[in-house]
């Protein structure tokens, strides 16, 4: 079994064209890839085409890759192809268009100690808006502050701000219905 970092050799040698090595190569990348791209959309065609578009661009780039961590460097191509994505999405502009101030709370408004599957916290997230999602992704999931999601967007940071108080909103809404259907099975 490979480790989690590949090798020097592997690098080189996938950068060069061989095709092995690049097979080799998304398989290790495949299970990183495929994850965030099911964070951001539900059809299967679109996970992949994201995951491909983005491996074309780890092996692309792969000269520009120093040494460290290169799973992060590669969730960071995924995050910034999903970001293209957008962008090229004709609706891209509709969707993105608040620009009021956001209030904002002290502390964490968004807390529970319910325990769902990885597959429920897929499903809730899915349940939100395309923008929404997208921002979310960024600033709880990824680490982005709002000023970079700002900037990667081409957005305000109220902008950033407002959709991610949307999702809070959503998800807490989706984990109180979540909450209902089992004092509702454990009643009945």
């Amino acid at each position: 079994m490979m480790s989690q970092e590949p090798q020097t050799e592997l690098l080189k040698a996938a950068a060069a064209g061989e095709r092995r090595a690049q097979m080799a190569l998304y398989q290790l990348c495949y299970p990183v890839l495929i994850s965030s791209a099911r964070r951001y959309y539900h059809n299967t065609d679109e996970q992949m085409t994201v995951v491909n578009n983005a491996f074309v661009k780890v092996i692309q780039y792969l000269g520009n890759y120093e040494t460290g961590r290169f799973l992060s460097w590669v969730k960071r191509i995924i995050s910034n192809e999903i970001i293209d994505e957008y962008r090229r999405n004709k609706r891209y502009h509709e969707l993105y268009k608040f620009d009021a101030p956001v209030e904002e709370r002290g502390g964490s408004d968004f807390q529970t100690d319910a325990i769902f599957t990885h597959e429920q916290l897929q499903q809730m997230l899915l349940c939100l808006s395309e923008p929404a999602r997208l921002v979310f992704n960024l600033f709880a999931i990824e680490g982005y502050s709002h000023k970079e999601i700002a900037n990667m967007l081409g957005v305000t940071e109220e902008t950033s701000k407002w959709h991610t108080k949307m999702a809070r909103k959503k998800l807490r809404e989706l984990i109180e219905k979540s909450h209902e259907a089992a004092r509702q099975q454990s009643v009945g």
